[in-house]
């Protein structure tokens, strides 16, 4: 029987559907700040320029043949609507600089942003937008944004978190539920742009920071509203998770997502066999070892194996994290001639 072939975005959602496929998709799943590096435009000009953060990614998305990718890759903006401050470097990921939550009596003195006054926000709406415009519905689009366990990290401090896990355990859950409230309000947002899903970050809640039990205790649990808001406004919804999860699959299955992105750290075929097809797996060629430091071969080589642990099946071909700025594009690009062959 013929295949028929399909456009980016109703490829991607094959495979999110366990459909079968003219080819396996390619989402990396977070190519947002290389893109910006590889196009010379600077973080904080990104922002005052959404033209510009467009243009990157559409070159980008191009060379490379992704088929679906983020359209909003300022996961951390409402750390700062909170109210930290932040560094914001030309390259990569902004980073806090202090955390607001000092004390119980902090927390009660804080309210949920508006998102519609979070100027990083509004920024990636246009950027967001000028990408619809020129794409229209050819790819699968969605926006990356913070969960509410690591969002408290930053508004407290990671090892402050750690700790107050085990000394003040009602205080975390306090400032988790007003992380709650500010992840859904912004989930709601994100959702009203048109696209087609969001991306839940959560690397605080790894196996190397956290147990399976802190994991369904202070995270899993604050996840189940932000992800009913997006599934609430009709969008997929997709969650990665950095590091090791391998402990705590089953758990992270339970949870209504279409899409599971998996750290390289994860091997393929013990998740593929803890998961099923449900929820879809996307991943997890090496982004150090493999995308920044090795050769485009080696890049065709784990690729291939990506694609053979999972059959390619209700899989979706990426990297095992951020495709880190200063990645060459020779590398990232090498992915598109593995899935060519199949």
């Amino acid at each position: 029987m013929t295949m028929v072939s399909h456009s980016s975005r109703d490829r991607f959602v094959a495979a999110i559907n366990g459909e079968p496929v003219d080819r396996v998709p390619i989402g990396p799943p977070f190519q947002g700040y290389w893109a910006l590096q590889q196009a010379g435009v600077p973080v904080r000009t990104s922002i005052d320029k959404p033209q510009l953060a467009a243009s990157a990614q559409l070159k980008a998305v191009e060379r490379c043949a992704f088929d679906g990718f983020e359209t909003m890759w300022d996961w951390l903006a409402p750390v700062e609507a909170v109210g930290c401050t932040v560094d914001m470097p030309d390259v990569g990921n902004p980073s806090t600089a202090t955390h607001v939550v000092t004390s119980p009596s902090v927390l009660d003195s804080l309210e949920v942003p508006d998102p519609e006054k979070d100027y990083r926000l509004q920024s990636a709406m246009h950027t967001t937008s000028i990408i619809r415009n020129k794409l229209g519905s050819d790819k699968f689009l969605y926006t990356t944004l913070v969960s509410p366990f690591t969002l408290v990290g930053e508004l407290r401090g990671v090892e402050n978190l750690m700790l107050d896990m085990y000394d003040e355990p009602d205080f975390v859950h306090d400032m988790l539920s007003f992380a709650e409230d500010v992840v859904v309000r912004y989930s709601e947002y994100l959702t009203s742009w048109g696209v087609d899903g969001v991306i839940l970050c959560d690397p605080t809640a790894s196996a190397d920071l956290i147990s399976k039990e802190d994991f369904e205790t202070f995270s899993k649990h604050y996840l189940k509203a932000p992800i009913k808001a997006i599934r609430d406004a009709d969008a997929y919804v997709l969650l990665h998770i950095c590091g090791n999860t391998s402990d705590r699959l089953d758990t992270i299955g339970e949870l209504d997502i279409d899409v599971f992105s998996l750290d390289f750290l994860v091997d393929l075929a013990y998740a593929k066999e803890t998961l099923g097809d449900s929820p879809t797996l996307l991943g997890n060629v090496n982004p150090a070892e493999t995308l920044f430091n090795g050769t485009a071969e080696q890049v065709v080589r784990e690729a291939q194996a990506c694609i053979q642990k999972t059959d390619g099946k209700a899989f979706v071909l990426g990297a095992g994290c951020d495709i880190a700025p200063g990645s060459p594009m020779d590398n990232v690009e090498a992915l598109k001639t593995v899935v060519a062959r199949k």
